[in-house]
């Protein structure tokens, strides 16, 4: 191909072959590309779908453990939950003021609450227990040796050792179940929030962390959290019943937490599938497998 000597700079240029644009510069063809790229990210994103989650903090892991196998059936959904966790109160707000499209509660709804949101219906339950980092008691606690514990009756573990105890805040789901253990317990854990010096959890994560990192720690969590957590904990017998799925079932080990799944008043399409899916066989194995005993409708 011939060679021709530029007009300005006196360099080589390559002739442009007959009936050839000449060439472009190359910031114009970044301006093009700038405009055509939301265009194609439009187009990407078109097929996919967001589920925004909200609520109890010990629903969370679960809850993405059930949402990767519902996008078997669903591949274009994708997942979004918020973190920190919001909590039972703030997801019932969040529902209510339609800024989430599905809450996953820690407990029932009230009758008053029932108002403010669309469907609902009851998920699954996990053993509610004590655990702690590495505190050693034959036979786990009685139901009475745990209100004292609260009460600060009693303070060391068999070999001599402090028990610290972990609480939670007030209203927060785990106190409530708490003070429905007894109406010694009830007592013991307001008297515990009266006394100096006790450690709280934010969440339930933050309350996991304490038990999995304090020195002879004790506190509230669930089998459904430490096990889909993977967090290595002692987890303590109650009444000289250890906690499990067959012991929950059964009735010999009574206490749950249970959680709900709530819908906004109006619910989005994907938000109606994933509901769907929880009320299936697929979802209870699922619950199964990581210590949830399934509440199907």
């Amino acid at each position: 191909m011939p060679w021709q000597r530029g007009q300005r700079s006196g360099s080589l240029l390559r002739a442009p072959a007959s009936g050839a644009l000449p060439p472009q510069p190359i910031g114009r063809h970044w301006r093009r590309l700038a405009a055509l790229l939301p265009l194609l990210l439009l187009a990407i994103t078109a097929d996919a779908e967001t589920l925004l989650v909200g609520g109890t903090g010990s629903s969370a892991p679960i809850v993405r453990l059930l949402f990767d196998e519902f996008r078997q059936q669903d591949p274009d959904a994708t997942l979004r939950q918020l973190a920190p966790p919001i909590g039972t109160g703030g997801a019932l707000k969040a529902l209510a003021g339609g800024r989430i499209d599905l809450g996953v509660i820690g407990r029932p709804l009230l009758a008053a609450e029932m108002q403010q949101v669309g469907e609902h219906f009851p998920l699954a339950d996990s053993p509610f227990v004590f655990a702690s980092r590495d505190g050693q008691q034959d036979g786990g606690f009685t139901l009475d040796q745990l209100a004292s514990i609260h009460d600060g009756r009693l303070r060391s573990w068999q070999d001599g050792s402090p028990i610290r105890l972990i609480l939670r805040a007030s209203f927060e789901s785990d106190t409530l179940t708490l003070k429905n253990m007894s109406p010694a317990m009830a007592e013991a854990v307001v008297a515990a929030t009266r006394r100096p010096g006790m450690v709280y959890g934010d969440n339930d994560f933050h309350a996991l962390q304490l038990i999995a990192t304090t020195p002879g720690s004790l506190g509230p969590t669930t089998l459904g959290m430490i096990v889909t957590t993977q967090t290595r904990v002692v987890v303590l017998a109650i009444d000289g019943v250890a906690p499990s799925l067959p012991t929950l079932q059964d009735g010999s080990y009574p206490w749950c937490k249970s959680l709900t799944v709530v819908l906004p008043q109006r619910a989005s399409p994907l938000a109606r599938r994933f509901a769907a899916f929880l009320r299936s066989a697929a979802a209870a194995r699922v619950l199964q497998e990581h210590a949830y005993l399934p509440r199907m409708p």
